[in-house]
C-alpha cells in the first residue's frame, strides 16, 4: 500500500480516484494545482503522484519534471483526457512510470499503480544495492592506498635507518614536496603522488656502504664516488615497475641530485631537460638535509639555510622553484615542526 498524491483541477475526478485507490487500502492525498502539490508534497511526502497533465497555469509535465529532480523515490503516473503520442512520449522521458488516458477503469488505475510502485521498490533497491557497492569500492580503495603508504613508507625507511635511524628527514622532505607542487598548481592527485614517490628518493643508499653513510667526517674522492651512486641504484630498485607511483619514484630518485646548471650527478642534467619532479625534490631534499644534525655537522640555522637556496638559484636549484619555496616558509616550518626528529632539534635565528 502507499501514501499517493493525486493531482487534478477537477474536484470529482480527484474524488473518484481516491475512491478507487483508498478502497484497495492506499492512502491519499489531494492538491487542484501544481502549487497545491508543490506544498502538499513539503507537508506530507509521498510515494507516487498521480498527476493531470493539462491543469490551469503551469502543467503537470513541469510538475513532474521538477518532482522527479529532486524527489528520486517519487513513482510518477501521468493522467490525460487527449490520448496523444508524442505527450506520452514526453511523459515518459520525463521518468514518469505510467501513463493514463481518462475516464481510466479502475482495474486499468490499480494495475497501473501496483506497477509504478512495484518499478519504484525495484529502483530503490538498485540505488541502495549501488550505494553499498560504491562505499565497498571507496573503502577497499583506501584499504590498498594505506597499505600501499606503509609499503613505501617502511621501503623508505630501511634507507633511512642505514643513514640515521632518529630522523624524520623523508617525511619532511616528502611534505616540502608535496608543498611545492601545489604552489605549481598540480592536481591534488599529482600532488600526492609527489609526496608518497619523493618518500623514497634516498632508496638507493641501502648499495652504499655504512661506513661511507656514517663517516663523521670528510670523505674522500673515492667515498664520495660511491655516495654519488645511490641515485642510479634508487632507480634500478624502483623503475621497471607496472605501478605509476613507483615509476614516479624511480625519476625522483635518479634525478634529485641534478643541479641547475647540468654540474649535478648522475646525468649532469640541466635546466628544463631536468623533471620538474626532480627540481622540487632537489629544494626539498638540501634545505632539509641543511637544517637537520648529521654525523659530520651539526644543523643549520633556517635563516642560512634559506641564504644557500638563495645564493645558488639558477646554479644548483631551479630560480621559479626557490622562489616558490621561499615564499611558503610558513607552511615549511609547520611542517618542519611537525615532523621533527625525534632525538634533534632544529635551530633558527630569531626563534
Amino acid at each position: 500500500m502507499a501514501r499517493i498524491l493525486i493531482v487534478d483541477d477537477e474536484l470529482q475526478i480527484r474524488e473518484a480516484l481516491g475512491h478507487l485507490l483508498e478502497g484497495v487500502g492506499h492512502e491519499c492525498t489531494y492538491a487542484a494545482s501544481a502549487t497545491q502539490a508543490r506544498e502538499e508534497l513539503q507537508r506530507r511526502p509521498c510515494e507516487l503522484m498521480l498527476c493531470d497533465i493539462n491543469m490551469p497555469g503551469e502543467s503537470g509535465l513541469e510538475l513532474t519534471r521538477q518532482v522527479l529532480e529532486e524527489r528520486a523515490d517519487v513513482a510518477v503516473v501521468m493522467s490525460t483526457a487527449v490520448d496523444d503520442t508524442g505527450v506520452a512520449e514526453t511523459a515518459l522521458e520525463l521518468g514518469a512510470y505510467g501513463y493514463l488516458i481518462k475516464p481510466a477503469g479502475r482495474n486499468e488505475l490499480r494495475i497501473a499503480v501496483s506497477n509504478a510502485m512495484r518499478r519504484r521498490d525495484l529502483e530503490i533497491e538498485h540505488r541502495t544495492h549501488q550505494q553499498r557497492l560504491e562505499q565497498a569500492v571507496e573503502e577497499r580503495t583506501e584499504e590498498l592506498r594505506l597499505s600501499r603508504e606503509e609499503t613505501i613508507q617502511r621501503l623508505a625507511r630501511a634507507a633511512e635507518f642505514r643513514d640515521n635511524e632518529t630522523a624524520e628527514h623523508n617525511q619532511r622532505m616528502s611534505h616540502y614536496c608535496r608543498l611545492l607542487a601545489e604552489r605549481l598548481g598540480m592536481s591534488t592527485e599529482r600532488c600526492e603522488q609527489i609526496r608518497l614517490s619523493s618518500v623514497m628518493h634516498d632508496v638507493g643508499k641501502v648499495g652504499v656502504s655504512d661506513l661511507v653513510l656514517r663517516k663523521p667526517g670528510k670523505l674522500t674522492d673515492e667515498e664520495f664516488a660511491q655516495i654519488k651512486t645511490h641515485p642510479e641504484i634508487g632507480h634500478r630498485i624502483l623503475s621497471g615497475s607496472s605501478s605509476p607511483l613507483l615509476e614516479l619514484s624511480a625519476v625522483i630518485a635518479l634525478t634529485h641530485h641534478e643541479k641547475y646548471d647540468g654540474s649535478g650527478y648522475p646525468s649532469r642534467l640541466a635546466g628544463e631537460a631536468i623533471p620538474i619532479e626532480g627540481r622540487i625534490a632537489a629544494v626539498a631534499d638540501v634545505f632539509d638535509a641543511l637544517t637537520s644534525n648529521r654525523v659530520y655537522r651539526d644543523a643549520w640555522s633556517v635563516d642560512k639555510s634559506v641564504e644557500l637556496l638563495v645564493r645558488d638559484k639558477g646554479t644548483h636549484f631551479d630560480p621559479h622553484v626557490v622562489d616558490l619555496f621561499l615564499g611558503s616558509m610558513d607552511d615549511v616550518l609547520q611542517i618542519k615542526k611537525r615532523h621533527a626528529d625525534r632525538s634533534a632539534t632544529v635551530t633558527s635565528s630569531g626563534r
